[in-house]
């Protein structure tokens, strides 16, 4: 029984690692860099997307799918094969036991609101910056440039001060050593351990072959590029799929 990863580029592979440190599920990774960042289609067309990708897998013979992208995340329905992260990143921010904390996430997720009500349902204090500039840098592999330097300052300046941030998007924790420069002693929350626990505990993953098949709807020389320079993963094959 494989796995399939989607998310709209290569943030959701750190999820891919984490998961491979526990299981040898085989595993198949789409990324959607073909089509328009998630967080900027309007609701109705990204699940019409979503439906295109989830039917892509199924007709792999997937049916347990993780969805890596916050943007992504907040507008899906109700499904148990199906896991957002989102859903993740509530129980980081939960079992912290803090009081208030700052979100940092794309557009959509942060307009979505849907952290702010959950957490603030639970008596936690919300402070939301949109980082939308931050995922395209990342993705085209810019982990340290002055130009990545200065957007980190003009988006987390209005949160310094807060000890808790929740990294509302995957593509983050690839700069986290550079928001730690910046900030100083922030504890920068990541969901995607705690999501990696939950897919272990929750689903039957079963113990395969360890192999992963890469795909996108984008730039193969680019996926492959960002592989290597991100996560220090070389591939010879990024199969092409047009959805």
């Amino acid at each position: 029984m494989a796995i399939g990863i989607c998310d709209w580029g290569i943030g959701g592979v750190g999820i891919y690692q984490l998961l491979r440190k526990s299981s040898n599920v085989n595993v198949v990774y789409f990324s959607d860099t073909g089509f328009t960042p998630y967080g900027k289609v309007p609701e109705n067309e990204l699940k019409a997307r979503l439906s295109h990708v989830f039917l892509h897998f199924n007709k792999l013979g997937i049916e347990k799918i993780i969805v890596g992208c916050n943007a992504a995340s907040t507008v899906l329905g109700d499904d148990k094969n199906i896991t957002g992260i989102i859903e993740h990143g509530i129980n980081v921010v939960l079992k912290a036991g803090i009081k208030e904390v700052g979100i940092v996430g794309g557009k959509r997720t942060i307009e979505s609101e849907i952290y702010k009500n959950k957490l603030e349902a639970n008596g936690i204090q919300v402070y939301q910056r949109i980082a939308q500039p931050l995922s395209a840098r990342i993705e085209a592999g810019d982990i340290d440039s002055d130009g990545l330097m200065e957007d980190i300052q003009a988006i987390f300046s209005p949160i310094q001060t807060i000890p808790h941030i929740l990294l509302a998007c995957t593509h983050y924790p690839l700069i986290a050593n550079r928001i730690i420069d910046f900030t100083g002693q922030a504890v920068l929350l990541d969901p995607a351990q705690e999501m990696c626990n939950w897919i272990l505990s929750t689903w039957d993953v079963a113990d395969e072959n360890g192999l992963v098949q890469w795909q996108t709807s984008g730039d193969t020389n680019q996926m492959k590029y960002s592989l290597s320079k991100l996560y220090q993963i070389e591939t010879n094959h990024i199969e092409k799929i047009d959805l």
